[in-house]
């Protein structure tokens, strides 16, 4: 499940707001651990151009 919220989350990534829907809805399929990955993943790839929303979403998730 986690290799398709990545595939997806690529797919909406010029779009800021599905991007952030996509990342919350992401929260009610993946497991903890998987959540955690997920937040490595985004940081690493999309922090430039999406940090503001990553931020946002992950304030209260340690990584």
């Amino acid at each position: 499940m986690l290799d398709h919220q990545k595939f997806v989350l690529d797919q909406l990534a010029f779009d800021k707001e599905l991007f952030r829907k996509e990342i919350v809805k992401s929260f009610k399929w993946l497991k903890s651990y998987e959540i955690l990955q997920l937040h490595h993943w985004l940081k690493e790839k999309y922090y430039r151009t999406h940090g503001d929303i990553i931020n946002e979403i992950f304030q209260y998730i340690a990584a």
